[in-house]
Parts: C-alpha cells; sequence; structure tokens
C-alpha cells in the first residue's frame, strides 16, 4: 500500500491560520494584565509620538492600523483615561491624548508579557529562516499595498 504525503496547505491559508493563532495568544497575553489589542495600539501610537496628539489624529491612526472605527476610538481613550494610561483632554481645542507616565509603565509591561507569550511559538526556528520570513510577508505586503 502506498502512503500519500500529507499535502502542504497554500501559503495563504497557512499565513492566515498562523495569523489566527498566534493572534489568540496575543489576546490571552493582552487579557493576563487587563487590556484587549485597540488598547495596545492606542498605548503603541501614544508612546510613538511621544507627544500629546490631536484626537482627530489618533482616531485616523487607528482607523489605518486596525480599522478602528472613531467612535470606538473614542471609547478605548475613555476607558484608557480612566484607568490612568492616557491623559484625555476632550476640553482643549483641538482634543488631545497622551500617554502618562502609569501609562507608560503599562505599555512597557503588556508589551515585554505578549512578547514573551507570542515569541514562544518561534521557540526552536532558526534565526535565519524567520528573518527569511520576514522578508517573504514584508514583500507581500508591500505588494498588496500597492494593488489595495
Amino acid at each position: 500500500m502506498t502512503v500519500n504525503p500529507q499535502s502542504r496547505p497554500s501559503f495563504g491559508r497557512a499565513l492566515g491560520e498562523t495569523a489566527r493563532l498566534i493572534g489568540k495568544l496575543h489576546r490571552r497575553a493582552l487579557a493576563d494584565l487587563d487590556s484587549d489589542f485597540p488598547t495596545q495600539m492606542l498605548l503603541t501610537l501614544l508612546k510613538e509620538k511621544n507627544v500629546p496628539l490631536p484626537i482627530d489624529e489618533v482616531a485616523k491612526e487607528l482607523n489605518q492600523r486596525m480599522d478602528l472605527a472613531e467612535a470606538d476610538t473614542l471609547r478605548v481613550l475613555e476607558r484608557a483615561a480612566a484607568a490612568g494610561h492616557v491623559a484625555y483632554r476632550p476640553e482643549n481645542s483641538p482634543a488631545t491624548a497622551e500617554l502618562t507616565e502609569a501609562g507608560d509603565d503599562h505599555f512597557a509591561a503588556l508589551y515585554a508579557h505578549s512578547r514573551e507569550v507570542t515569541d514562544a511559538a518561534f521557540e526552536g526556528i532558526d534565526p535565519a529562516e524567520l528573518d527569511a520570513a520576514l522578508t517573504v510577508l514584508l514583500a507581500a505586503k508591500e505588494r498588496a499595498a500597492a494593488l489595495a
């Protein structure tokens, strides 16, 4: 009896399934610290910019990064402000938001914990192979962006 080798999935299927599973690990890691992905993305944005940002810029950036609607962005901002992680000033003209010291500390903890959890999925894979995979993904992302 001849046994056929198991066929490999398409690149797109493998990418989608891997992204889904790593995303699941990431969301669990964020939940460990009572957070979620939209909040992490808000804190990431504010950490990257490191200056008070107009709310319309925050909403535009989060929409581009993760398709978050403006109303949802405002809810995320309000929750982060209530937790003391963001100084949200809707009374300013224009309204602004910036990371607080507590938010900076929380962001560092979120980042470290989520990296630890998700990096475990790559443990034991040759770094050169990971670099090659990243090169392919970045090239595909660039081509997809040009087509979109």
